[in-house]
C-alpha cells in the first residue's frame, strides 16, 4: 500500500512542477517582444494604448513596438 502512495505522491509532484514551468514560461521577460498580450495577437495602431497598458503592467515597463503592420508588448530589461 505504500508503494501506491509513493506513487501517487511523485505523480503529484511532476504535475506541480509542469504547472509552474508553464506558468514561469507565461510571464514576460525582459528584452524580449510578446506577439500574445492580454489575449491578443499583436496589435493594429488603434490598439497601440490597450497594449501599451498591458505591457507596462506586466513588464514592470515596457512599451509595444511596430513590427511590421502590427504592435508587439516589449519588456524593457
Amino acid at each position: 500500500m505504500a508503494r501506491v502512495g509513493n506513487c501517487a505522491a511523485v505523480i503529484a509532484l511532476l504535475v506541480l512542477v509542469a504547472l509552474a514551468a508553464s506558468a514561469v514560461a507565461d510571464q514576460p521577460r525582459c528584452c524580449v517582444d510578446y506577439h500574445s498580450w492580454g489575449g491578443n495577437t499583436g496589435c493594429g495602431a488603434d490598439q497601440k494604448d490597450a497594449c501599451n497598458t498591458w505591457c507596462q503592467s506586466q513588464c514592470r515597463g515596457g512599451e509595444c513596438k511596430p513590427r511590421g503592420d502590427r504592435h508587439f508588448c516589449h519588456c524593457f530589461c
